[in-house]
């Protein structure tokens, strides 16, 4: 009998130990007095503490990417053009342009917001007889890209197709080109190719050739209705959970992603009821807290996995497609959301010179090609110089890239290419010479349609020397 009673009372202390732990913090937890608490309570409460940051980081690197598409929608819908409408850019990008980061400064942009809950939308490219490079890339609500309406993809022909958002059932126009979105936000990224000074007139009425109308028309194409802007701490206070799981109810991801979706509730993200913190216990909010605070740390060096460094220049792998590489995914939204897919633009970064010392406007630098050593490409590449905060730099010359499709870079007589990189003009007025700024620099290399298969794992780009 005395044995049966130990063992039913260490039952009901293991069991009371378990509901205790279990139970709805914000009935038991937020009357905790840790004074007035044993050190087993305090235990407990530190236990679910961590478990709270452990979610809390997995989630703000699975959601990092949304909330950067919900910060950047809602700028550009109250500020520059509304849902399912493009805004069109009538000159290349300046080291002014903070729109997004890593802009080109080769190409004119035109991008659209898509609510593709409410209509199809129509999209139109024109006929393109002077194979002027472009493409209007597509990307998901997690910035994935799912398609590139290309000069490529087109053959250099007119065409007309209808984007398809996943709740769509009505009817579609038969006869015509379709494109399935797997999320009702999408972001249409375009770039139309400037070969030069003289050419914008012309690459600018070809940008306006490629437009957007919704499938059905009036009130419910959301035409002329912004998004809401989210609150300007959203990166770094827990409003960021908010609009993360807002994201996830309006862009539903796929079914295999909630193996670690369904995990976050446990710290009270819940990605089906959306979150609201009135409703954490204490503990995990304090686990949430510290989550944000390390979180955009752990973002900013997600490179590290992905990165592969050959004479100075980085390539990243996976980019513009990502699976179930969140990581990778959240790291590029960083550093240069909208980034496309290889086989439609690659790039390759360097942060230092062939002898892994930083660059740095006060030193003078060359860049050799050798013949075979050039970008391979059926459009163009180009080399553009950013500060360290990811935009381009600001230089004496007032630009900051050379590009092989304007006819200004010069060849050595065996097909060789020198190009100079400093501050002030070279003394040869006739050399290739690329402006870079005071301090620090980074250098991206852009290959715009590159030639399948002249990327494989064993390229490598000459490194960048200093000049003595």
């Amino acid at each position: 009998m005395k044995r049966y009673i130990r063992f039913s009372l260490l039952t009901f202390c293991l069991l009371s130990l378990i509901a205790f732990t279990i139970q709805p913090a914000p009935r038991v937890l937020a009357a905790w007095d840790p004074k007035k608490t044993d050190s087993r309570t305090q235990q407990l409460v530190q236990s679910r503490e961590n478990f709270a940051y452990a979610l809390g980081l997995q989630a703000y690197i699975y959601g990092y990417p949304l909330v950067l598409v919900a910060k950047t929608m809602g700028e550009m819908t109250n500020q520059l053009a509304p849902l399912n409408q493009f805004v069109y850019m009538d000159a290349v990008a300046t080291p002014s342009f903070r729109t997004i980061v890593t802009p080109n400064s080769d190409t004119l942009y035109l991008n659209a917001w898509l609510d593709l809950s409410r209509t199809p939308v129509l999209l139109q490219v024109p006929d393109n007889p002077q194979n002027r490079y472009y493409t209007v890339q597509m990307l998901d609500a997690y910035t994935n890209t799912f398609h590139n309406e290309s000069n490529r993809a087109t053959k250099q022909q007119a065409r007309q197709s209808v984007i398809v958002g996943p709740d769509w059932r009505g009817p579609l126009p038969a006869g015509i080109h379709k494109i399935y979105a797997p999320t009702n936000t999408v972001w249409l990224l375009g770039r139309v190719e400037v070969k030069g000074a003289d050419d914008l007139p012309q690459a600018t009425a070809f940008e306006r050739q490629i437009h957007i109308k919704p499938l059905q028309q009036g009130k419910a194409s959301g035409v002329n209705e912004a998004t809401p802007e989210v609150p300007k701490d959203v990166l770094t206070s827990l409003s960021f959970f908010q609009v993360m799981t807002d994201m996830i109810r309006k862009n539903p991801p796929p079914a295999c992603d909630f193996v670690l979706l369904n995990q976050f509730v446990l710290a009270g993200i819940d990605v089906q009821n959306g979150f609201d913190p009135a409703r954490i216990d204490p503990a995990s909010r304090t686990g949430l807290l510290r989550a944000l605070q390390d979180g955009p740390s752990v973002v900013e060096n997600g490179f590290l996995p992905y990165t592969t460094v050959r004479n100075g220049w980085g390539s990243f792998s996976p980019i513009g497609t990502y699976g179930d590489q969140f990581l990778a995914r959240a790291f590029i939204a960083y550093s240069g959301i909208g980034a496309n897919v290889p086989e439609e633009e690659a790039y390759f970064r360097a942060y230092t010179d062939g002898q892994n010392r930083l660059l740095a406007g006060e030193k003078s630098y060359t860049l050799h090609f050798d013949r075979d050593q050039l970008p391979k490409t059926t459009a163009f590449w180009s080399i553009n110089v950013y500060d360290n905060e990811l935009f381009l730099a600001k230089t004496e010359a007032g630009r900051a890239s050379v590009r092989s499709n304007n006819g200004t870079l010069k060849l050595g007589p065996d097909g060789s290419l020198d190009i100079v990189l400093q501050k002030s003009p070279p003394r040869d007025p006739h050399a290739n010479w690329l402006p870079t700024p005071a301090g620090n620099f980074n250098l991206v290399l852009r290959v715009f349609a590159p030639i399948p298969g002249s990327l494989g794992p064993r390229n490598a780009w000459p490194p960048v020397r200093e000049s003595r």
